[in-house]
């Protein structure tokens, strides 16, 4: 594979010397560099699709996979429905290929129709509307293996030209998309069958725009399919006759958010290999079904692009090199900086983690660190800089430990699924029984070794991998007082905060353990006294829901500042000054006490209840009991609670992980592509302040370009021009972001 065909090597080295040259780290890091793979890998969510009208069945998947398959195109045609509502065996039939999916590791490409004969009844508007709303909780309960959908419901083959009810109009086709839209969960896309049928849909003539792109709304969802890919030079009436380069450049700009998929239909003067290779790269194709049609296909295979078009359908990520340390302190901080090119025709189009893992080589205990990186923005034919940050926890065991990368599926049901995660096109990485890339790197964790302290909130987390599953799995935690659902939670209280018996003279009050977990929704508290929970006793849990001791109250003097206090059911939050008592009712949590264990109670408290901020990772924590009786002391945990409180570490479930996107502190400058050849994407918090100011200097100091700013706003776009829009030369950039009290650069590396 030819990767540097429009980036020579050269000038990716003397790219990557100026901006390390640029850069002021104060650790040593080594360089890595990795050889591409020309092999034809499996990776999710691209690539061939397979076309099936009848039941999934775990051999097809087996079969598929095989082959380096990962989506099937499962096409319902209902014409028995037509005019009566889904019965429950249909939807089981549903249900039932959803989870033989997700047990055979693929996804669906999910479409429906009434009729395959373009004379025949499609159904009316009410009954197409019944349906999806029949189908929504199967749609919503299993997104997880659904790759996208495809419009359907309207005319033949649900491809909305033909209706036998009058529904190939724009009005009719906007209410169908946007009630399977409403039914989707807002992580997946639907795709229409002409780019002019988006156009008038949303009466939006421009495609997504890059400040447009994954923002839940409902034009950022919709992508495309092409049934008739290069059967005519408008492939069939894909495109306007007097406008095909126009809709063109249309998929081109929106296709790098949306998926574009579909089929070849008949074999033209159009659809030889030099047409298909051009094409399938300029509309950013990321599947195709590989069963239709069989001669233009045979054509490819006889005329030799077959297997780069295989290879190259989706996205496919070659890792360049890297830069890591070569040794750290416990407490210090991880810096890993990596650069890979997208050789594929398109980008990934859902929802994608980054996550760095060690993995220590004697112990194999593993630990992970969640990054902000959105690998959907690591765009076709573009080399994309990726800096890393986090922290090496204070009581890291010292030791070896590989690094690794884990693209993985952000929905827990799959997070830990190998056949799930995204595999680099690069030699002897990957690992296929953990669906990690691994980085040939060893880290050495000394305590006698260099390293700068850590500051942050991104800490390497432990988990265990190769079980599918993460060590505290919150799904299974049910408020009914049986406490096995927790047994794979770690007690909060662990050495030296470890609570024990004795330590109170009332074992009513004498908390002795003590558990939190949490979900997308809801933080989970379970702890247990000595004796027995008494209703006529006062047993809270303390939130410091800020993160700052200087805030809110301190209860019996506690170091942390409360913010919210569950008091036996009832949550309040503070509403005092200066840290005078007063509270503010705020409802209930939901709370169970032990069936068999009565001195053991269990709870769940809302986030959106506690007022958490989606950007907080460590929840600060502070029980307490009071009998009063003032013969018995309250018992506090921790012990040292003057000094310091319990710091839980929220989990990161990737339910909804365009809610939990990482914002640093301050602005949070972020940019991607970084080196770029058109386009930077400048992403920062929404700031509100009149003398907000954004400008781009040379790395000489001066003056480039200047943007007009809003309040509020949060991306910028640059196309490497100066204010007078003239193309400037390839080099390092750097991008400020100031107001009246802060100030904030980023360096832009622009290559021609």
């Amino acid at each position: 594979m030819a990767i540097s065909a429009n980036k020579p090597a050269k000038m990716i080295a003397i790219i990557f010397a100026l901006l390390w040259a640029a850069l002021s780290f104060a650790q040593s890091l080594q360089t890595v560099v990795y050889q591409p793979s020309d092999e034809d890998i499996f990776n999710p969510e691209r690539g061939f699709s397979t076309y099936l009208s009848s039941p999934v069945t775990l051999s097809l998947c087996n079969s598929l996979k095989a082959q380096n398959l990962s989506l099937i195109q499962r096409i319902y045609t209902i014409p028995q429905y037509h005019d009566k509502p889904l019965p429950q065996s249909f939807l089981d039939l549903m249900q039932k290929d959803l989870d033989i999916a997700r047990e055979g590791g693929v996804k669906l490409i999910i479409r429906f129709s009434y009729t395959d004969d373009q004379n025949g009844a499609d159904a009316a508007l009410d009954t197409i509307l019944l349906h999806i709303d029949q189908i929504k909780p199967i749609l919503q309960k299993n997104y997880d293996v659904i790759a996208y959908m495809e419009a359907g419901f309207i005319g033949a083959w649900g491809e909305w030209y033909y209706s036998s009810h009058h529904l190939n109009n724009t009005a009719d086709r906007r209410t169908v998309l946007f009630a399977l839209l409403d039914a989707l969960p807002v992580q997946r896309d639907v795709v229409v069958r002409t780019p002019n049928y988006k156009r008038l849909i949303f009466n939006d003539s421009l495609p997504i725009a890059p400040d447009e792109a994954f923002n839940g709304s409902k034009k950022s969802r919709t992508g495309a399919h092409n049934d008739c890919f290069l059967a005519s030079e408008t492939d069939y009436g894909t495109y306007l006759p007097n406008n095909i380069q126009a809709d063109k450049d249309y998929l081109h700009q929106d296709n790098l958010y949306v998926p574009q998929g579909g089929e070849t239909c008949s074999p033209s003067a159009y659809s030889g290999c030099a047409n298909a290779l051009k094409d399938l790269a300029y509309m950013r194709w990321s599947a195709l079904n590989k069963d239709y049609n069989e001669d233009v296909l045979a054509g490819w295979q006889n005329a030799g692009c077959m297997p780069e078009i295989r290879k190259r359908l989706g996205y496919r990520f070659v890792l360049l090199q890297a830069q890591l340390p070569d040794s750290l302190k416990p407490g210090s901080t991880f810096i890993l900086n990596f650069d890979v090119y997208n050789h594929g025709f398109a980008s990934p189009y859902n929802p994608r983690l980054l996550e760095v893992i060690l993995r220590n080589s004697t112990t194999h205990a593993t630990y992970r660190l969640l990054t902000g990186a959105d690998p959907r923005f690591w765009q076709p034919e573009d080399t994309v800089h990726v800096q890393i940050s986090g922290g090496i926890p204070a009581d890291l065991p010292q030791g070896a430990y590989q690094v690794l990368l884990h693209l993985a599926d952000p929905v827990d049901t799959l997070r830990y699924r190998p056949e799930y995660a995204i595999r680099f096109a690069n030699q002897n990485i990957w690992e296929d029984s953990t669906g990690f890339n691994d980085l040939h790197h060893q880290l050495i964790i000394d305590a006698q070794a260099a390293g700068t302290p850590y500051t942050g909130q991104d800490y390497f987390e432990r988990f265990t991998s190769g079980n599918a599953q993460p060590p505290q799995n919150p799904a299974n935690i049910i408020i009914d007082g049986n406490f096995d659902d927790w047994k794979n939670v770690p007690r909060l209280d662990q050495p030296p905060d470890e609570e024990t018996a004795g330590d109170a003279l009332n074992d009513d009050v004498d908390l002795t353990g003590l558990w939190m977990t949490n979900d997308a929704d809801n933080i989970y508290v379970s702890y247990q006294v000595a004796g027995s929970i008494k209703a006529n006793y006062f047993y809270h849990v303390f939130f410091d829901t800020d993160n700052d001791p200087a805030t809110g109250f301190h209860s019996g003097g506690s170091h942390m500042g409360i913010d919210f206090m569950v008091e036996n059911g009832s949550l309040w939050k503070y509403s005092g000054q200066n840290g005078a008592w007063g509270w503010t009712y705020v409802g209930s949590a939901v709370m169970a006490t032990g069936t068999n264990t009565p001195g053991r109670v269990e709870m769940a408290v809302a986030r959106s209840d506690l007022q958490l901020s989606d950007t907080l990772r460590v929840l600060p924590v502070i029980f307490n009991v009071n009998d009063l009786d003032d013969n018995h002391d309250d018992d506090y945990a921790p012990d040292a609670y003057q000094d310091h409180s319990y710091r839980y570490r929220l989990l990161i479930t990737g339910l909804d992980s365009g809610r939990r996107q990482r914002i640093p502190s301050g602005f949070g400058l972020a940019a991607y592509p970084n080196p770029f050849n058109s386009t930077v994407r400048i992403r920062f918090n929404p700031v509100r302040s009149r003398f907000l100011k954004a400008r781009i200097y040379d790395v000489r100091g001066r003056l480039v370009r200047t943007f007009p700013l809003t309040n509020g706003q949060t991306t910028l776009i640059w196309q490497g021009r100066t204010d007078e829009l003239k193309q400037v030369s390839s080099g390092l950039y750097i991008f400020e972001l100031k107001d009246d009290k802060s100030v904030q650069q980023i360096k832009l590396m622009f290559v021609k």
